[in-house]
């Protein structure tokens, strides 16, 4: 038996009953994007059913119907603005992940707006300088601590998500970081103007109580840690802007990922680093 085409029965259906139903399948279908789902999504519990305001207000959202979002905003006293759809995902994700400046821009209005961080994250990784720039202008990043701490050091507030279906990056990378391992030159000047920086990892054998007490809670998450910090350290985009000599730097990073790649061997990323790294310091004194 051939396979069936619901998806095309569906819309054949609906056309013969109601062409002003199709005309919005359509319009609907052919905007949308595809949702990015964390890798816990399977395992969570999702048995929390939105109302049928919520939906609404999350598919304006997602499709970018600034009317409707905009008359929910202002007349709506049962609205919460921060609830998710199945996915895990909010009405400001869902317009960042489909590049809804101006459904943004509403959505920034409002007070007690949560996971503007991930959403920030988001945007950066999909390049929308315009919705980063907008993102950052929002008075919650007048601590400079936003933009200089990871979400797994911010949790204290709903700035981020915390749960691995509400966003589909890694806890202790920052925006800058982030930025960097993309390659968005534009967004990191614009983060290290800022004042955002990479910090420089402490010393694998260091015995602070900071690096004592990371390494005893979760050894694996500590060595992530320093991999996701060195790789910014290392990104082209990084090391041009915000090294007075991105060469020399370029050449202390890679004694440093000489080191680390013969005592960490499980993480074969310092040893693609060091060569990266070599391979810039060769270019730049023989051409």
């Amino acid at each position: 038996m051939p396979e069936r085409n619901i998806s095309s029965e569906l819309i054949l259906l609906v056309s013969l009953n109601d062409e002003g139903s199709f005309s919005r399948l359509w319009a609907r279908e052919k905007g949308r994007r595809p949702a990015m789902r964390g890798p816990a999504f399977m395992f969570n519990d999702h048995t929390t059913s939105m109302t049928a305001e919520e939906e609404r207000f999350l598919d304006a959202a997602e499709y970018g119907n600034i009317p409707v979002v905009r008359k929910m905003l202002e007349e709506s006293t049962t609205l919460n603005v921060n609830c998710v759809d199945y996915m895990g995902q909010n009405a400001l994700q869902l317009a960042v992940g489909n590049e809804h400046l101006e459904v943004m821009e509403l959505l920034l209005r409002r007070d007690n707006l949560a996971r503007i961080g991930d959403a920030l994250l988001l945007a950066i990784s999909k390049g929308y300088v315009r919705i980063v720039e907008a993102i950052l202008a929002h008075p919650s990043f007048q601590a400079s601590e936003r933009l200089t701490r990871s979400p797994c050091e911010l949790q204290d507030d709903d700035f981020y998500s915390y749960d691995e279906d509400g966003t589909r990056f890694s806890p202790d990378i920052t925006p800058i970081i982030l930025a960097a391992h993309c390659q968005k030159y534009e967004v990191v000047h614009m983060l290290l103007l800022k004042g955002a920086r990479i910090e420089r990892p402490h010393d694998y054998f260091c015995k602070c109580p900071e690096c004592t007490e990371k390494q005893g809670k979760d050894a694996f998450s500590h060595s992530r840690l320093r991999i996701n910090a060195y790789r910014g350290l290392a990104s082209p985009a990084y090391l041009s802007l915000s090294s007075e000599d991105p060469v020399l730097t370029a050449l202390e990073l890679s004694n440093e990922l000489t080191k680390l790649a013969n005592i960490e061997k499980e993480f074969k990323d310092y040893k693609i680093l060091e060569m990266f790294l070599n391979s810039v310091f060769f270019l730049e004194i023989y051409f």
